[in-house]
């Protein structure tokens, strides 16, 4: 079973979150403006010099459309503001903004994108992944589209990047005992189906639904 690591959706305050922060008013904005959703964000595992976020954004527009905005350049603002691997996306630069204002280093814990057929929930499992790794994210979603679809016949109701397969019959325990790297966001999704009550790994390279047993979804 994926879970969302314990945060409901409902427990977002942003009023008291923007009181918190210099720029944090300004971050959800631009978000708003380049992804054109609601945004809702709050602060967790905040430390003296170190902070991480939990975003939600609410597009009124389905999977389809939002890939065809993101393949143009206008969803995520990825590829018309960013043509080069090596240079920082909006995402990233909006978040250094962020840090750079409060003297305090910001990263996220989890995005969910919700939208009007399915969500997203993109975890972190290292330090700047979800910022590093947005923009590959979601082009690797565009990319296989139509396997983890099953062929166009059915869309998930929820996809939850990434998770984990068991090893040597013991979970990984939160990503503390085993080293995560970027790749790790490109092996295993985890999705759900309406026809069925049960969860369904998407398995990245052998591009294919198959089932959920032996797998974990990393939670930090």
């Amino acid at each position: 079973m994926y879970d969302n690591n314990g945060f409901n959706p409902q427990d977002f305050d942003n009023d008291k979150n923007l009181r918190s922060f210099v720029g944090l008013k300004q971050f959800r904005k631009t978000l708003e403006r380049d992804f054109f959703a609601d945004a809702r964000v709050r602060v967790t595992n905040h430390l003296a010099k170190n902070a991480e976020l939990v975003i939600e954004l609410d597009c009124n527009f389905g999977l389809t459309e939002s890939l065809f905005h993101l393949n143009n350049g206008n969803w995520g603002s990825f590829y018309a503001s960013c043509p080069k691997e090596d240079t920082a996306n909006p995402f990233q630069i909006a978040l250094f903004q962020l840090s750079e204002e409060n003297d305090c280093q910001f990263d996220i814990h989890e995005l969910i994108i919700n939208l009007r057929d399915t969500s997203l929930v993109i975890t972190k499992i290292f330090d700047q992944s979800i910022p590093d790794q947005l923009g590959n994210i979601l082009s690797s979603i565009s990319e296989n589209f139509v396997h983890f679809t099953k062929g166009l016949t059915e869309m998930p109701y929820e996809i939850f990047v990434p998770v984990f397969e068991e090893q040597n019959g013991a979970y990984p325990k939160s990503g503390r005992s085993t080293k995560k790297s970027k790749t790790d966001y490109f092996d295993f999704w985890g999705l759900y189906f309406e026809s069925s009550c049960e969860g369904a790994i998407y398995d990245l390279k052998s591009k294919s639904v198959i089932d959920e047993s032996d797998f974990f979804l990393l939670n930090q």
